[in-house]
Formats: C-alpha cells, structure tokens, sequence
C-alpha cells in the first residue's frame, strides 16, 4: 500500500511539473487583440440581431458609447444606442455634463460628421450643369457663388429671394436647385418645374416668391426630380439650404452681410 501511495504522489507530481511547464511555454494572447476580437463579436452579434428583427433597415457604424455596455450604432445614417446584447435599442439625445454645460454628443458627432462630408458634397454639385440651375448672377464679375437648394412656396426662401439684389451687390452669384418639400408629385414642384421650362426663368421666380399669380406650364423632361433627388443625397432637410463653394452646408435664410462673411468676401 504504502509503494502504491508513492507511486500516486510522484505521478501527481509529474503531472503538475508538465501541465505547468506546458503554461509557461504556451505563448499569451495579447490583451489588445483579445480586447479587439470581443469588441469585433459584440458589434457581429448587435448587427445579426439587428439585422435580422428589421432587415428593412440599414444598421451599421457599431461603436462604444461614452456609457460602458452602450453602443453608438447608425440606423439608416442616424445615430442611436443599443445594448450590448443588441436587445435594448435607445432612440434619443445623449448629453454629458462637460464643467457646468450640457454637451449635446450627437449634435457634436453630427457635426464632424457633416464637415467630414463636405468635399463629396461639393464634388456632387460641381457636377450639376450649370444650364439645369436658375443663376442670379451680377453684373460685374462674380466674386464667389453659392448653390441654393429652394422651395416656390417657402416663406424663408421667399425671404431669402426678397436680398436678391443684395447678394448681387456684394459680388455673389446665387444658383438656385429645386427642391420641392412636398415631394415631386406636389402644386410646389409644378411651379417649379414653369420656372424651369421658362425662357423667363429668373423672372418667373421672382414672381413665385413674390407671391403672384403665374400660369402652371410645366414640361418634360425637367430637373426637378433629379434636383430633389440630389438634395436629399447632399443633406437638404429643409428650405432654403445654402451651399458654400467647399461644400459647407448653410440652412437657413441669412443676411447677404453674413453670407459675404461666410465666403470671406
């Protein structure tokens, strides 16, 4: 018995020395790529679920939050929040108390993100023909240029055309695109599309916005469409969208004073 005892402990002990021998050799994972490869699972598994409950939807852009087990993800280009399990999704505004003011994180991230997009949204325009735009242009040489995204029936675009020729003053030509809020199948858009169609075009649009009476004479084909098309693609959400020549986007009817500002005339 005692022998058979021995012999136990010294095959006990042989099994330790190699099991830790074993340990020592086996090459350790480095924390960051461990670190990476769970980051890389969570976000699969919040895109599969995601995914799979609403495929009607575009899911993607998962990143950690400020708020550790919350994740940023974008749904069809919009920022929300999702639980680390893809189960809770959170659709809002997170805001951090930075010294003594609320921070508005995805109003800061909206932001990047729109002066990052700058340079393709020019690029997009610059490759609108010139003859599918309405130009304001002024009589000396133009000093800069601006596109400007309208709607025929807008108050602010309407307030914005009434400065006309106050943009004209200062040396900006103004190069208007359609954009019809109420779609393309609307009154507006139809009143557009005659301003288009119009050998008078500038005049035409002068009267819209003045509010007269103009006879509908739309044609086909027109840009109206295409137009609108592009705003959205551009980030139009609404009348009248300014359009600098670096492609920052302005919403919004402002002074000529504060558009020469802008383009730092």
């Amino acid at each position: 018995m005692l022998i058979l005892l021995r012999t136990l402990c010294a095959a006990a002990l042989l099994f330790a020395a190699t099991t830790h021998a074993q340990l020592l050799e086996k090459p350790q994972a480095d924390p960051a790529i461990l670190g990476t490869q769970e980051s890389n699972s969570t976000e699969s598994l919040i895109l599969n679920r995601l995914q799979t409950a609403r495929p009607d939807l575009n899911f993607s852009d998962v990143e950690p939050s400020p708020i550790p087990g919350l994740y940023n993800i974008k749904i069809n280009g919009q920022v929300s929040y999702v639980s680390a399990n893809g189960e809770f999704l959170i659709a809002g505004e997170m805001y951090q108390l930075q010294g003594n003011n609320l921070v508005n994180l995805q109003e800061r991230e909206r932001e990047q993100a729109d002066i990052a997009y700058e340079p393709e949204r020019a690029q997009l325009l610059q490759a609108v023909n010139l003859d599918d735009m309405v130009i304001f242009s002024p009589k000396e040489p133009a000093k800069a240029f601006v596109n400007v995204f309208t709607d025929i029936d807008c108050g602010f675009c309407r307030r914005l055309h009434s400065q006309i020729d106050e943009f004209l003053d200062k040396g900006i030509e103004v190069r208007y695109l359609a954009f019809p809020r109420a779609g393309i199948q609307s009154n507006s858009a139809q009143k557009l599309a005659t301003v288009w169609c119009s050998d008078q075009a500038n005049q035409l649009m002068t009267q819209f916005k003045q509010g007269q009476n103009v006879e509908l004479a739309p044609c086909e084909p027109n840009p109206i469409g295409e137009q609108y098309l592009l705003g959205q693609q551009v980030g139009v959400t609404g009348t009248p969208s300014i359009i600098l020549p670096s492609g920052k986007l302005v919403p919004g009817a402002i002074s000529a004073e504060y558009l020469a500002q802008l383009l730092e005339l």
